[in-house]
């Protein structure tokens, strides 16, 4: 089912990125993300679209389960780039497909060292459109956040747009770590409200700020839609 399903859009969105990257977006990566869970029997409710601002941002994500990528390939209601690791680059095909998606690639730690790639992204950023980051630089199936990486946070810093915390709980259950299965259930993302980087200092500072104020927005959230997803069960 996934990879049949990625070939066959994978291919479309090679097709009509000869059109433009809106149009493979909209297109093909959209549709295989939503087809994909809804084929699964997985639903995905989101709250919150009501903060995601009108001007490009920095959407950071929790990262528990593959099947993140696909719920916010689907249901995100905005076009958006997602900054991946660089191996992912030398995959066949779903590297080719990344780099005509006009995706943007780092080092495996989100490190700060890749400035070429960091002005890259700040560049694109404030033209449009927003960019996915995932602050822990990697799955954690446990549930919890692990320590953030700095990368994005310096990115968000150059750019000075608004960062979006956003969380996302069921994944791990419907599909675990090491599985190619997706399992029916239920996912759910939270968007929550964005942070004006333009109000915190500059230089170390601020960007320290700022992935205390995300990680303690994203913890609380965490919590309590892991608590409510329990309930539900």
């Amino acid at each position: 089912m996934i990879i049949s399903c990625t070939v066959y859009y994978g291919t479309l969105g090679v097709i009509f990125s000869f059109i433009s990257q809106s149009a493979m977006f909209n297109y093909a990566i959209r549709p295989w993300g939503r087809n994909i869970l809804n084929l699964c029997g997985v639903s995905v409710d989101v709250e919150g679209v009501e903060n995601l601002p009108k001007e490009p941002s920095i959407i950071m994500y929790n990262h528990q389960s593959s099947a993140d990528i696909f719920a916010f390939a689907g249901f995100l209601p905005v076009e958006w780039r997602a900054v991946i690791k660089k191996e992912l680059a030398k995959v066949p095909f779903l590297g080719w497909v990344t780099r005509l998606g006009g995706h943007y690639f780092v080092e495996r730690d989100s490190s700060s060292r890749d400035t070429q790639e960091i002005r890259k992204i700040t560049e694109g950023i404030r033209s449009g459109p927003s960019v996915l980051i995932a602050p822990e630089g990697t799955r954690n199936p446990e549930g919890n956040l692990l320590p953030f990486k700095k990368g994005g946070f310096v990115v968000a810093m150059f750019a000075k747009v608004p960062v979006v915390p956003m969380v996302i709980v069921g994944g791990k259950e419907v599909m675990p770590k090491g599985s190619m299965r997706i399992n029916p259930g239920r996912m759910k993302m939270k968007i929550l409200p964005p942070i004006d980087v333009k109000n915190l200092p500059s230089g170390r500072e601020g960007r320290e700020e700022l992935m205390r104020v995300v990680r303690e927005v994203m913890e609380r959230a965490l919590q309590q839609e892991e608590g409510r997803m329990r309930a539900a069960l």
